[in-house]
């Protein structure tokens, strides 16, 4: 059976020429065919792996530490890569849910090596990989946008997808969707409304944008603990954010930087926590993935749970 797109009436949508979804990581990736920096990326970790690997891989692989992984999406010919993911890693690593490893954090109650997923922007394929972390026993934490979710309007989610997520249309969940990932045990976290930069916004945004996306996910949800700022780098968050984030309730906030978390020498408070997360895309090479947790375990450092924001 060959591939099925959803297919419209407007024309010019990035970076297909007929007006349609994405839903292959391959279509994206032969738009950047000619993307030297991703070609010379892949090299690299292709050395590094392999060195990693010759030296005796993760050596350090029952360490005690709390290691988050997140994603955007499972495109269709990414599934099976996350279920063969999926398969390794439960072989040397116990899964946790968000607010279960948040606990353990801040409780210094890291006595296993645990691996956690969530991911950003809420996609509808996220679907896809809710069913297949079901069949593994993993608990996710959907980070969203509310203003995006439930969106029908294509012009609106192509604008939405350049502008603010810097990618070729997708579609997203719709609020019927969010509550079936809860019914499945999932959580559901804050983006923001909008997806914003808040380094680059005034206070009285970032404010509206937390505030605002907090109020709509309680009431879609009933719940909502936890909050990680758009793009994720340190540069794209500050101290204004952070400490609006505490203020409104929010019990922890998560970057996009990599690293993993072992035990302090002293219990932490939430707004001391900054959760770093490593992302993953299901079609890179399995044993990049392995190689950016193996070096996090060896680098490992209380360091990484302290706020460089308070």
């Amino acid at each position: 059976m060959g591939r099925q797109t959803v297919k419209y009436t407007i024309i010019n949508c990035f970076p297909f020429n007929k007006m349609e979804f994405t839903e292959y990581y391959k279509d994206i990736k032969d738009s950047k065919k000619l993307n030297l920096r991703s070609s010379l990326r892949e090299l690299t970790l292709n050395g590094l792996s392999f060195w990693d690997q010759f030296l005796g891989g993760d050596k350090t692989s029952e360490k005690p530490r709390i290691q988050f992984l997140y994603f955007h999406h499972v495109f269709k010919d990414e599934e099976k890569n996350l279920d063969d993911l999926l398969k390794v890693l439960s072989k040397k690593y116990v899964f946790l849910s968000y607010s279960e490893a948040v606990n353990k954090i801040l409780k210094n109650e890291i006595d296993k090596p645990y691996i956690v997923f969530s991911s950003d922007d809420g996609l509808k394929n996220n679907l896809a990989a809710a069913r297949i972390l079901d069949r593994y026993n993993v608990k996710a934490c959907f980070f969203i946008n509310p203003t995006i979710i439930n969106e029908k309007d294509f012009s609106k989610i192509k604008k939405f997808c350049s502008t603010q997520l810097r990618f070729p249309t997708v579609e997203f969940l719709s609020w019927e969707e969010v509550n079936l990932l809860q019914n499945m045990g999932h959580e559901i976290g804050s983006h923001t409304m909008n997806h914003i930069n808040i380094a680059d916004s005034k206070e009285d945004l970032i404010r509206d944008e937390m505030h605002a996306s907090f109020d709509v996910i309680q009431e879609k949800c009933g719940l909502v603990k936890h909050f990680a700022f758009p793009y994720g780098r340190f540069f794209h968050f500050n101290k204004i954010g952070n400490k609006i984030c505490f203020e409104i309730g929010y019990e922890s906030c998560a970057s996009a930087e990599r690293g993993c978390h072992i035990n302090n020498p002293k219990a932490l408070k939430q707004e001391e926590l900054f959760i770093r997360r490593d992302q993953v895309v299901f079609n890179w090479n399995p044993k990049h993935i392995q190689y950016f947790i193996s070096r996090n375990s060896k680098l490992a450092s209380i360091q990484n749970s302290i706020s460089p924001f308070l």
